[in-house]
């Protein structure tokens, strides 16, 4: 079947015709806008999970004031803070660990105890609710006014220290 010029000319100027309105240019934005919404849009970073976690409480004598994060053979994660000041053994440490997709945000929270009691400065938590995954922590003591970031991967023998600045 042959194409008649006048048809391909009529079929030219429809085409030219619909690129020179102000609708198709409208419709042409909206379009891109919907398209780079798309790509820049964040990624799902899962649903929020929070635990409440009561420290055993020592004395060490380690004043100075940093975590340890030690990753344990079963998943688990042993979170050690050292240098507490001002709390004795009827005191307590706990945290909320907030843990959303792979960031972790922890507030430490202390209660000071009787002040007849022994001294403390070592409070130790067991993490027992992460997967073996890269994670990004940041530790809070808003009492205090220190805290720490680092970032850590929850395999066997996995151990890193951070000081808490002020």
């Amino acid at each position: 079947m042959i194409v008649s010029a006048e048809l391909l000319s009529l079929c030219y100027m429809i085409l030219v015709e619909i690129f020179q309105t102000v609708e198709f240019y409208v419709i042409a934005v909206l379009v891109a806008a919907f398209v780079v919404a798309l790509v820049v849009r964040p990624a799902s970073r899962g649903e929020a999970r929070q635990y409440l976690l009561a420290g055993d409480l020592m004395a060490c004598g380690n004043d100075n004031p940093a975590i340890t994060l030690t990753a344990n053979d079963d998943g688990s994660v042993i979170l050690t803070r050292y240098g507490i000041e001002g709390i004795t053994s009827t005191g307590a440490v706990s945290l909320a660990v907030n843990v959303i997709g792979w960031d972790i945000v922890i507030e430490e929270r202390l209660s000071e105890g009787f002040s007849d009691d022994a001294p403390i400065d070592t409070a130790v938590f067991r993490l027992d609710f992460l997967a073996p995954e890269r994670y990004h922590i940041r530790y809070n003591s808003d009492l205090t006014g220190r805290f720490a970031a680092t970032p850590f991967h929850n395999r066997p023998g996995y151990t890193t220290t951070r000081q808490l600045i002020q």
